[in-house]
């Protein structure tokens, strides 16, 4: 890290405003024009990165794109001594994560937070989406110069254009902080703008109440929150509020984006109209739920877990911190269930069978044909075939079955392909049977089609998709322990 007073791309560092992973953000005083800046350098070791080195060039070209009082302007950026940087405009105040919602006027929140909507519905308009809204991305400048309090939107570090043809993140990388992520996110599916309403409604939430609505220690116990759980009610620990801002809150983190609002500034005008005690006529939203007895003291900010190439959390406690720190492994209240794992453990089980009567007959097989090979019998050629292609059902049902148990995504593929062609070709051999009025081959043809149908079923069930993303979230939360 670069000391005070040093000079950096003609840039003086008067300061230190943040620290993280993939790297610095300095308080720099412009080389030519009297007014500081915001100077973030990448790490040595980050800048060699091809991946993250585009990712933070699209920042500043995505940034530049946009004109608007509430998203943080960029200057300029470069490379210097090994380090990617890039300057932005300094914004003199704090970021939402300190700011203490519970002590402030609510209409002050509520009106920061709508500025911010406002900003993030005009990035919208020119096809940019944020896709890291949080507290710490959004800034509370102070008030100067006749003008009061307002919010700025930064950090565009893994915005994505709309119209792009290429994704800078690799598949099944979480690179948003999932206490904020929208479930279409977290699943690996397209968002869309009303990805970024769905993580400005998380936001809300945890500035007025003090922890995001799905607070946990456990990553996979937060991912399956977003994913799973009712909505929480804010009123729960905020019954100040009028009981209105639950029903609104809830239709902005709908689990299905098509029951949210329209856009993020007509979800925080409905948030301030419910405030004022105004009638907000909504349809019907999902159903929320009282917070359950967790201990919000407790809980890690996401963003603190060390991620490669996830998001650079900033140097300092969080505000939570003065409860006197948090225990990593384990949190001493209610967990959130693990899906159910039946039709996983029923596709694996019934595929684990089809492996271990395909390896018999291998085992069978490949006696006969070497007896077959020494006597230059007929057939020799055929039974070899035959071999080979019981092998291979050996190979994917016993393979898929075991992989299914350990509950993988490569499993269930597996399992379902190797299940589907069954599913086929027992239907061609019904078929066959019936055209032919032959009934011999009819009975095998129906068990297999029941056989592999109940395999296809339990493998491509949403369950046993919930399982293997449970059980990945939870050995990907060991592995960063």
């Amino acid at each position: 890290m670069l000391g005070v007073g040093a000079t950096f791309a003609g840039y003086r560092l008067e300061g230190v405003l943040g620290q993280g992973g993939m790297g610095t953000v300095y308080l720099a005083r412009h080389p030519r024009l009297p007014r500081s800046v915001a100077l973030k350098l990448l790490n040595q070791q980050v800048s060699t990165d091809p991946e993250l080195t585009r990712r933070f060039e699209l920042e500043a070209d995505v940034v530049a794109r946009l004109e608007h009082p509430g998203i943080v302007g960029v200057f300029d950026r470069g490379a210097e001594q090994g380090h990617l940087w890039i300057a932005m405009q300094y914004i003199r105040g704090m970021d939402a994560s300190a700011w203490n919602g519970r002590a402030q006027p609510v209409t002050t929140t509520a009106r920061l937070i709508g500025e911010t909507a406002a900003a993030l519905d005009y990035a919208h308009s020119r096809a940019v989406l944020h896709r890291d809204v949080k507290p710490a991305n959004i800034l509370f400048a102070d008030a100067a110069g006749g003008r009061e309090s307002h919010s700025v939107l930064t950090d565009f570090g893994i915005a994505r254009l709309t119209d792009a043809n290429t994704h800078l993140t690799a598949t099944g990388t979480f690179t948003a902080t999932i206490a904020y992520g929208s479930p279409e996110q977290l699943s690996g599916e397209v968002v869309d703008e009303r990805s970024d309403q769905y993580s400005l409604a998380c936001t809300l939430f945890a500035i007025l109440s003090g922890h995001p609505p799905y607070a946990a220690t456990n990553p996979g116990q937060v991912v399956m929150g977003h994913l799973s759980k009712p909505v929480p009610r804010l009123t729960a620990t905020r019954p100040d509020l009028p009981p209105a801002v639950d029903a609104v809150l809830a239709r902005a983190m709908a689990k299905q984006r098509a029951e949210r609002f329209g856009s993020c500034s007509e979800f925080t005008t409905a948030f301030r109209d419910v405030l004022e005690g105004k009638h907000v006529v909504m349809p019907a939203a999902p159903t929320v739920h009282p917070v359950e007895d967790r201990r919000p003291e407790q809980w890690v900010d996401p963003a603190a877990w060390p991620t490669p190439g996830g998001p650079v959390p900033m140097a300092g406690p969080h505000p939570l911190a003065a409860a006197g720190g948090y225990p990593w492994p384990g949190w001493a209240g209610p967990h959130d269930p693990a899906p159910s794992k039946a039709a996983a453990v029923v596709a694996g089980l019934l595929m684990t069978l089809v492996g271990l009567l395909s390896g018999a007959l291998f085992v069978l097989g490949a006696i006969e044909t070497s007896e077959m090979v020494e006597t230059r019998s007929d057939g020799a050629a055929e039974s070899f075939l035959a071999l080979v292609v019981v092998g291979i059902v050996t190979v994917l049902s016993g393979g898929s079955g075991l992989l299914l148990f350990m509950a993988t995504r490569v499993g269930r593929v597996l399992a379902i392909v190797s299940s589907a062609i069954a599913v086929l070709l027992a239907t061609f051999g019904i078929g066959a049977a019936i055209v032919t009025k032959n009934g011999d081959p009819l009975g095998p043809s129906v068990l297999g089609f029941l056989f592999f149908g109940t395999v296809l079923i339990c493998a491509s069930a949403r369950s046993t998709g919930r399982w293997i993303a449970h059980r990945a979230a939870i050995r990907s939360a060991r592995r960063r322990r």
